[in-house]
Formats: C-alpha cells, structure tokens, sequence
C-alpha cells in the first residue's frame, strides 16, 4: 500500500505499515509474486498493469485506466483518497484518459498456402481466417525443440479452435491504433491463385478480397509493407500492392515504386500526437528499392536517417521503426550482433521505438532509456498468419499491447497466439499453452538495460 492513501473502494485490509509511492516499483522488482496499489501517475513499463478482468476470454475487455478507448470509459473499481498530502506528489496522483492512448502491433502477415487452402479452396471466405478467438493443444505438453536448423526434430503443435470467435479481431478495433506486418503482394481477385500447400516454391500472394477485412473488420490503421516476399509477383505485385491499397484506404509504408515512395511514412493521429511509421528489410529475395527502381527501403545507416527524418519533417511526434531483418539467419530467438549494430543506427535516426519483424519467431524485447522515457523494442512478434505448420515455434506469436500517457510508454503487454490450421490466428491462455512464447521471448530480453 502506497503512504497517504486510503482506499475507498473495494473495502481492503491494509498492511500495518505503508510503502513511499516512489519506491514501489524498485520493491516489486525483488518481490515479483506480489501486487501493489499504485498512483496512476507513478505508472510505468517496471510495474505491470494488472487489468480488471471483464467478460472477454482470460479476463480481457474489462475496467482499466491503461487499457483501450472502452476500458478506460469504464466505471474503474478501485478508489481512494489522498489523507497525506506531504507523502504525495501532486504528479503523482495526476490522470487525464485523453492523454492515454493504446498501440496493437501484430506479427507476420501473409494469407497464403494454408489461409488460402482455408478461405478460398475449402471455401470458408477470408472472413474465418480473421475470425479467430481461442484455442488450445490436443497434447497435454508440446515440445520446445532449441532453435538448430536444419530443423530435423522441429515438432508441430495440434490447435484445437475452443470459440470466443472473433476476439483477436475485437482486440485490433478497439485499440486506438492497430498495425500490421504484411510481407507477400496483393493482386486483384481476378488474377489471383492460391499457392498449393505441396507446393515447394515460396512465391506468395493474396487477393484483394483481405483489404476490406484488413481495414473493417481488423481495424487496421496501418500496414509495413518492407519485406523480402514483396518482388514475388515482380513489379506488377508492387504495383498492384500500391495501387489497391490506396484504393481501399490502407495506409501504409516500406514499398514504392523508388527509394524515395519506398521510404515515405505514413501516419496516425491519436491523443493529440502525430505519429509517424517507417519500414526497412534486409533480408534477401526482394528487389531493393532505388531510384527508378521499384522494391524497399534496405536498412542502412543513411537510410534510417533519411526515413525518421522524412518523419520528423511530416510532421511526427513520435516515430515507431520496422526493420524486416534476421542479422544473418532466419528463425532464431535471441538479437545477434548485426542486429545490434541496426538497433543502434535506428538510434542515431531518432526512431522512438522499434518494432521488427521476419524471423518468424518471437522474441526479444529491450527495454531501454529513450528520448522521451522508456523506448521499446521487440526484435519479433513471430508469426500471425504465415503457413508454416511443421513448427511450434513458427505457428506461436504474441500481439504487441503497448500503452503511452503522451509520448511517454508506461505499460508493455504480450498476448500469445496460435494459428488455428495455419491459417486462423487465435488466443493462447498466457497460464497455460501461452507461456511457452511467452518463456521464449523473456529468456533473451533486456529490460531496463542501457546502450
């Protein structure tokens, strides 16, 4: 219990003696299994926001002064007053909701192969593949095999889809903004074939049939687009992609027609800020844009300056970074030093926090000292639809929660997923399944730490 407040509401037995405000996030790092009332205005990334659970399964969508536009509205169930004012500082107790505002960021993101087998061939539409709720494993303990290619002893996971269809979806709406890494082209309806599931070329793409569940159903603000599967339909792709995209309202950045549309970023208002997205890729099998030349931004040192700045210029209060990158190789857990090296030309840039993608496996998060507080990076979220079924570790990813008060981060959350037949992107019990993503991402992860 912090000093000089009492609790109203709910009736709590208090300890006999009470804790300085200030000192309580430092206390709970040593006693992680306890929980602590807190002053909204001491709320940030070291002390873990525990929501009230509300009728979503595993107690999301309830009361919660950290949560969404919905949760923060609700009638919030604990109250207090300050009986000591020379304990408190005035900042301290400070709230106002029309500062706090939420960021959803999801993972790998290309409905073919097994999406397009679900939707299109089996004929369940691309409204099911988006629809997911939650699920569970037919095995009582999956494997967690270490990551060692040539993946001989890679094991599957078997998830069975147990309803609440359509929350995943429901949790993208309702943040105030929502994001999306989407890496293969999107090409009109009439052009378009699914890619067999047998067969052995990693050539993708999808129809333009995903846009309208992208940005209504999803409520997707907007999309990265700098990824190594963008030349697979050569440059008609990039166009289309381009094109249909601006057609249905889809913002978007990381892909253009030459370095410099390639590098445009796109923008989102919220809370009174304006916060700016920008995209790179460094992983091979996409044409790298230039001028004149169609493809996307590589990360460079120059490039990362030259794409914050076009940010800052537009505009940007905030601006959030996407580097594709794999520092060498695909499907590993943990940040190697290339990526070490690019995280620190993000830096220099200025970008406020960094969100990567493309390893297809999720993990890790850094937490470390920004310009305006706590920046935030998660090297990878894994996957979200992607097709690749033979691997745990490759069906499993986490949807990125992060909330702000202003500029500044002060709450950081990971919700597990599984993709339900490679194809249906479902919750995971954080408790149960969930947690093995969830170990994955914490064994490597920096929190606190400074460059």
């Amino acid at each position: 219990m912090p000093c000089g407040i009492q609790v109203a509401e709910p009736a709590l037995t208090a300890p006999a003696d009470c804790r300085p405000a200030d000192t309580v996030a430092e206390w709970l790092r040593g006693h992680q299994g306890r929980i602590a009332l807190l002053p909204p205005g001491l709320v940030e990334p070291a002390t873990k926001v525990l929501s009230i659970a509300g009728s979503g399964p595993f107690g999301m969508f309830g009361p919660d002064l950290f949560g969404d536009a919905k949760a923060r509205a609700k009638d919030y169930p604990i109250t207090g007053t300050a009986t000591d004012a020379g304990a408190l500082d005035p900042a301290w107790l400070a709230y106002d909701p029309a500062e706090v505002w939420t960021l959803t960021n999801i993972g790998s993101l290309c409905a073919d192969r097994w999406a397009a087998h679900q939707a299109a061939t089996l004929g369940k539409g691309w409204h099911w593949i988006f629809n997911g709720g939650t699920a569970r494993y037919a095995a009582a303990a999956p494997v967690d095999p270490p990551v060692v290619p040539p993946f001989e002893n890679a094991v599957p996971v078997d998830p069975i889809d147990t309803g609440n269809a359509g929350a995943v979806a429901k949790l993208l709406r309702r943040s105030d903004v929502a994001i999306a890494d989407h890496e293969c082209p999107i090409v009109p309806s009439e052009d378009w074939t699914p890619r067999a599931i047998t067969d052995p070329l990693n050539v993708f793409s999808v129809p333009e049939d995903v846009l309208p569940e992208w940005r209504d159903f999803l409520g997707l603000d907007a999309v990265y687009l700098a990824a190594n599967h963008m030349s697979d339909q050569g440059v008609a792709g990039v166009r289309s992609t381009l094109d249909l995209m601006d057609e249905y309202g889809v913002a978007r950045t990381g892909l253009g027609m030459n370095l410099r549309q390639a590098l445009e970023p796109t923008y989102v208002d919220v809370a009174g800020l304006k916060i700016g997205f920008v995209a790179f890729n460094d992983v091979a099998g996409v044409q790298r844009a230039g001028p004149g030349v169609p493809g996307v931004p590589w990360i460079t040192r120059r490039n990362a300056i030259r794409g914050v700045q076009l940010a800052r210029d537009g505009g940007a209060d905030m601006v959030i970074c996407n580097p594709q990158w794999w520092g060498g190789a695909e499907y590993h857990d943990d940040l190697w030093p290339l990526q070490e090296t690019q995280l620190g030309w993000f830096e220099e840039a200025g970008c406020d926090h960094v969100i990567g993608s493309g390893t297809h496996v999720a993990g890790p998060m850094l937490i470390r000292q920004g310009a305006h507080g706590p920046s935030v990076t998660l090297v990878s979220p894994g996957n979200f639809v992607f097709g690749q079924g033979w691997w745990q570790e490759a069906q499993e990813g986490v949807i990125l929660d992060l909330t702000f008060r202003g500029q500044t981060l002060v709450n950081v959350r990971m919700r597990p997923t599984v993709q339900v037949l490679a194809a249906r992107p479902s919750f995971l019990d954080p408790q149960a399944e969930g947690s093995y993503v969830l170990k994955r991402i914490y064994k490597y992860s920096e929190l606190g730490s400074a460059r």
